[in-house]
C-alpha cells in the first residue's frame, strides 16, 4: 500500500513536534538540575563563610587575650623590678640604721660612764682632792674644762669669773648641783670626763 504525499507530510510534522517536545522537556530538566546545583552551592558557600567568620572571631578573641596577657606580664615585671629596688633601698637603709644605732649605743655608754657617780678612791690623780681644792686641782679642772669645750681657760690655778662660769655650765650639763664651786664631786667628774674624751679622740685618730 502506498502512502500519499499528504500522509507523509503529516507523519513528518508529528515527528518534528515530538522531537521539539522531547528537546523542551530535556532542556527544562537540565535547567532544573542546574538551578538545584546552584542553590546547593550557594548554601555550601554561605555555610563556609559563616564558619570562616566564626573562626576569624575566635582568632581575634584569642589574639586579644594574648595581647592582654603580654601587657599584664609586662606590668608584673615592672612591679617586680620596683619591688626589688625597694628591697635594696630598705636593706641599705637598715644597714645604715644599724650603724647609727651602734654609734648611738657607744655614745650613750660614754655618757653613762661620764655621768656615773665617781668612786671616792678613784684615780691616783684624785687622791689629793680636799674640801677646798688646791691650786693644782684648779689648774687640772681648768685644763679639763678647756679640753671639754667650755671655753679657753688659762690654767693659772685661780677660780675667777670665767672659770666659775665654765664650772656652772659643766655642772648644769652633767646634772650636778649648779654652784660654780669646784667641790670634790665636780672635780672628780671633770677628770673622768676629760679621760673619756681623750680616749675617744685617740681612737678616732
Amino acid at each position: 500500500m502506498n502512502r500519499t504525499p499528504e500522509r507523509r507530510g503529516s507523519s513528518i510534522s508529528r515527528l518534528t513536534i515530538s522531537g521539539i517536545a522531547i528537546a523542551a522537556v530535556t532542556g527544562w530538566g537540565a535547567y532544573s538540575y542546574s538551578s538545584l546545583s546552584s542553590m546547593q552551592l550557594e548554601q555550601q558557600v554561605s555555610g563556609q563563610t559563616a564558619a570562616l567568620r566564626e573562626y576569624q572571631s575566635q582568632f581575634l578573641s584569642e589574639r586579644m587575650k594574648a595581647e592582654n596577657g603580654a601587657q599584664e606580664a609586662a606590668k608584673l615585671r615592672e612591679q617586680l623590678a620596683s619591688a626589688q629596688s625597694e628591697i635594696e633601698r630598705l636593706t641599705a637603709k637598715h644597714t645604715e640604721t644599724e650603724a647609727n644605732l651602734a654609734a648611738a649605743k657607744e655614745q650613750l655608754a660614754s655618757l653613762q660612764e661620764i655621768n656615773a657617780p665617781p668612786a671616792l678612791d678613784g684615780a691616783p690623780a684624785l687622791r689629793g682632792v680636799a674640801p677646798l681644792p688646791t691650786k693644782q686641782d684648779v689648774m687640772s679642772a681648768q685644763k679639763a674644762l678647756t679640753d671639754l669645750g667650755f671655753g679657753k681657760l688659762e690654767a693659772d690655778g685661780v677660780v675667777g669669773p670665767t672659770t666659775r662660769q665654765a664650772i656652772e655650765e659643766y655642772q648644769r650639763l652633767v646634772g650636778l648641783t649648779v654652784t660654780g664651786q669646784l667641790h670634790a664631786q665636780t672635780l672628780q667628774s671633770l677628770m673622768r670626763s676629760a679621760k673619756v674624751v681623750a680616749a675617744q679622740n685617740e681612737r678616732t685618730e
